[in-house]
Order: C-alpha cells, then structure tokens, then sequence
C-alpha cells in the first residue's frame, strides 16, 4: 500500500480559501473543523480527501496539497472497504479501527455519516483519526480523575473501598488481621473561618504529606473529603499495632504548622476498627472507625478510640442526642446555672460564671460534657450560645435593678461564636435590649481563638470599646499560651480545672500553676482558679497568690432562684 510520506506542512488552501459561498451554518461547521485538535477529513462519495483541518497536518507533517484528492486508502493503512459501503450506504452512523499511519504510532479511525452537503464535494464523510497513545493518556487520566483525591494526590473514597474489599477478601482467605484508622481533624472548620479555604487546603497538603511519610509500606492512606483521612493497616499481628500507629500519627498532626507568618497547633481524633472483630466488609468496617472517631471527639479530641460495643451505643445516642438538642431551644428546656467566685483576700462574692444544663423532658437533666460538644461539632452552639448569653444578661440586670451585688457576670463564649462576623453587633445588641451596663458582662474566650491573631485583636479590642471584660478560659491547655499572652487585651486568666486538681499531687501542676499566678501578674491580670474542692488547694493557691477561685469548696453550681437564696444569705452573714 502506498502511503504518504512526511514533509514540512504547506499551509496552502486553507479554510479562509475555500469560504466564499457557504451557508452560515456551513460556516460555523468549518470553524469547529479548523479548531479541532485531531486530524479532521472530509471524504467525498468518490473516497477522495477533499478538505483536511490544521490539526491533522500538524500532526502528521502533510502538506494540504499531498493531501487533497487523495484516496482515502492512501492516506492510512485502516481503510475498510466493507466499512467504507456501509457508511456510505448510511446502513451505519459510524466505524472505527485501529492501525498506523506509519510503523510508529497507531490511531483510531471513526467514520461519520454525512455531515452536510456541498455542491463541490457530493455526499461528505468526517473522518476522525486520534492517536492512540492519545487515548492511552487520556485514559489515565480519565482514571485519575475517578481514584485520586485531586487537592492531596491521595486515593480518593472510591479508590479506598475498592482497595479495602480487596484487603478484607485477602485478609479474610488468609486468616489476617486488618484495621481501619478513621482521621478527622479537630476543629479544622476554624481555619477555614478565619484564614480561608484556600490556606485551609494547603494546610490540609501539609498534613497529608506528614501522615503519608510516617506509614508503614504495608499501609494506604487516602482523603475521604473534608478534613478527613483513612489508613488501612495490612497483617496486624496485635492488637497493639494499630494503637501504636495512631499515637504516632496523633503526635505527627500535633507538630507545631507555621504558614505565611502563622504559627498554630491543630490537633485529631481518630478511630480505630479492626477486622473481623468490628466488621467484615469494607462498609461496616469504615462505619465502626467513623463512630470510635466521634467518641474521641466527644471525649475532648486530641486522642484515639477502640471500637468496642460501647462505641456504637455512644454512636447511636450522639445522634438522638443532636436530634433532641435542635428542638431544646424552642421548647424552653435550657436552664442557667451559676457559681459564685470569690476573692481570696476578702472571701467575698466577686463574681459569678453562667453554665448552662439542658432539662430533658424524658430524660431529665443531661450535662454539658454530653451535649456541647455535639453543639460544637453541629453548629448548634451559635443559637444555644446567643441564648445564653441574652438569658444570663437579662437576669444579670434584673439583679443589679433588685439590689443583688454589683459583681461582674463571666459568659463563656465558644470559639463558633467569636468566629461570626457579626459578634460584636450581636453583644451590643444584647446588651442594649437587656439594658445590663457592659462593665457588668465578663466574655470568656479560650487560646483557640489566636488561630487568626490579627482578626483577634481587632475583635477583642472592639469588645473593650464596648465596655465589656475579657478572661483567657482554660489557660495553660494550648500550644500558644505564652507566645500570644501578652499580646490579648484581656482583663484575667484562668487556670484550667486539671492544674488545679494536681495540687498535693505532685510538682509538676503546682509548678504550671505558679508560673501562671507570677506571669499574670507581670501583666497586671488578675488569676482565678476553677475547680477548687480541697482546703489544700485552697491554701496552694492562696500561698501564692492567686485572686480568686471558684468550684466545689464553696458550692456547686446553683439554679437562678438557688443562687438568689445564696446571695441574700451572704448578705445576712
């Protein structure tokens, strides 16, 4: 068979040549023709090339006049007469077959019916010829696009079953052990909120690439989506393997990042489940790690869970939980509570903090450390948190109005909410229909918030033009305390509750807890310490100076019409 030989392209007769008298549709034909990217042929009735496209010289080295009038069975080795009559006859819409144009590259031929009509070339066919390493790369991608995660380059979730199903049959044949490890970043919707998304997806590559270069080789990590991430541990020979691995990968996530001048701490929870014990096909399995995962969260994160029988009980209430918690607030069945802080100097009232407890109608009283932290993780704290923060400013001024002490009021305020762009309207807001003085409304905020230190100090310091106080909860808990400190406008530090009860128990929280007492009062802040039970503790924290205490030494914490009962005792002593 004759064939073309490959020569510089001469662009002679190109489509503007040929372009007077068509029809506009015909013309917007030829322009499609022109722009395509592969090799475009228009054969006539007779089986002659009467036009070709830019593409296709290009791709082939032609010169449009070698080309023109050529039978079609000299231009490519995949000429089929038997498909050629049948496209021709319209029996077909279109045929395709591999072969070469030379010994080096292989193509795909499809044939096309008649496209249109022109009086110069009779009944038209298009051929399209593409290159089949083309394809092949095509292809590739085609598959990349389905298997990879395309901001980690990590398998994607559909990648991940497949590859987990391919495991548990090997595992299963074999008698192996097998474990899932379920990854969800803490709190990571804060960096999203405050440094924005695209900073939150390079975070997102870091993390990635941290996790991917500590695994084991037997081991798969891959990205389901979000800030969530899967390992599949092979041939666990213990139990202990996997626990092991997670507590590595924990430390790994807890490594300080720093990014674009940001410097900040973000911290997982993980869930581990193992095959058979936990589930037997990749679903069930990766449904036992997901739950093991919300245990570690609900437990305070930072950690990793075992899938037990416990785990899935606690999965299932998490969810009655969240469905009951969205119904509390328009039935009334929140209820504020306070405990009163004192001074240690005078021993007098100088302050109290507002809890919240949710009155269940079934089931009675449930706790704060059951039910914030799904309002946290569902976004339910914002309404939860407005509420309590209207509620406790209108009893606070109904107080203040019946004589009640002059004593600041200490709201915590969660990191969701300081995250509202509209935080700031919606305190002043409060206070102006609650008519309560902004030097009564102490705002606690926790080291969270300097995730984004710049947007905090512009909060903060519009809330102290407010009039408001600021105290820093749980003090000493964060990677950041001492670094960002000083730099907070706040009015008081507290030191967190498991400081406190470390006294008399050894160095190392008293040490924590004196170097807080010293820093705060570099700083000219005032310190108080939460959750004080023993006379030990008490006399601790008095020896060193702290200025005032709360907890259960003096009482728990007290209903509206309890504490109003204490207060006017107090004020009969």
């Amino acid at each position: 068979m004759e064939k073309i030989s490959k020569k510089r392209v001469d662009n002679t007769m190109k489509f503007d040549d040929i372009q007077p008298g068509f029809s506009d549709l015909e013309k917007e034909y030829m322009s499609l023709f022109e722009q395509s990217p592969y090799l475009l042929l228009v054969i006539n009735a007779a089986g002659e090339c009467v036009r070709v496209n830019e593409a296709g010289l290009h791709m082939n080295e032609w010169s449009r006049k070698e080309i023109i009038n050529q039978k079609i069975e000299h231009l490519t080795d995949i000429y089929d007469e038997k498909a050629w009559d049948e496209v021709m006859s319209g029996n077909v819409s279109h045929s395709e077959k591999a072969g070469s144009v030379d010994y080096t590259h292989s193509y795909v031929y499809t044939w096309i019916p008649t496209i249109i009509e022109h009086k110069a070339a009779g009944a038209v066919v298009l051929g399209i010829k593409k290159s089949a390493a083309e394809c092949s790369e095509q292809q590739d991608e085609v598959y990349r696009l389905a298997n990879e995660d395309p901001l980690t380059n990590l398998p994607n979730r559909r990648c991940f079953m497949n590859y987990l199903e391919n495991k548990l049959h090997h595992a299963a044949s074999s008698k192996e052990k097998l474990a899932v490890l379920f990854i969800d970043l803490d709190r990571f919707k804060y960096v999203n909120d405050t440094l924005g998304h695209l900073f939150g997806d390079r975070v997102l590559k870091h993390i990635a690439e941290r996790l991917q270069a500590h695994l084991p080789k037997q081991s798969l990590i891959a990205r389901l989506g979000g800030d969530e991430f899967v390992v599949v541990m092979t041939d666990v020979k213990v139990k202990e393997e996997p626990v092991t691995l997670t507590e590595d990968l924990l430390t790994i996530i807890r490594e300080p990042l720093i990014m674009d001048g940001f410097e900040f701490t973000l911290t997982g929870s993980v869930g581990i489940a193992l095959f058979p014990e936990n589930g037997i096909d990749a679903e069930s399995l990766l449904t036992s790690a997901d739950a093991a995962m919300y245990r570690a969260k609900a437990k305070g994160s930072d950690r990793l869970e075992v899938y037990n029988r416990d785990v899935y009980q606690e999965f299932s209430r998490y969810f009655h939980v969240e469905n009951d918690l969205r119904k509390a607030i328009d039935r009334g069945e929140f209820a504020l509570y306070y405990q009163p802080q004192f001074c240690l100097d005078s021993g007098d009232v100088c302050g109290e903090e507002v809890l919240v407890r949710w009155k269940h109608p079934i089931e009675g009283t449930i706790s704060p450390g059951e039910f914030i932290s799904i309002a946290e993780e569902t976004g339910l704290i914002i309404p939860i948190g407005e509420w309590i923060l209207r509620e406790a400013c209108r009893q606070k001024a109904k107080w203040i109005n019946e004589g009640y002490p002059k004593v600041p009021m200490s709201v915590n305020l969660s990191l969701k909410q300081f995250l509202q762009h509209n935080i700031v309207h919606t305190i002043e807001k409060i206070l102006k229909e609650t008519k309560l003085p902004p030097e009564y409304l102490d705002l606690e905020i926790t080291e969270s918030v300097t995730v984004d230190l710049d947007r905090t100090l512009d909060i903060l310091n519009q809330l102290i033009k407010v009039g408001v106080r600021i105290s820093l909860d749980d003090f000493g808990t964060g990677y950041s305390s001492l670094q960002y400190v000083g730099q907070l406008p706040v009015h008081e530090l507290k030191i967190d509750q498991s400081f406190v009860k470390k006294i008399g128990k050894g160095k190392e929280g008293e040490a924590i807890i004196s170097m807080i007492i010293h820093l705060g009062r570099s700083l000219e802040l005032k310190v108080i310490a939460e959750g004080v039970e023993t006379k030990e503790q008490l006399d601790f924290l008095q020896k060193q100076g702290c200025d005032l205490v709360q907890g259960y030494y003096y009482t728990k914490p007290l209903s509206t019409e309890e504490y109003e009962q204490y207060l006017r005792y107090k004020d009969l002593c």
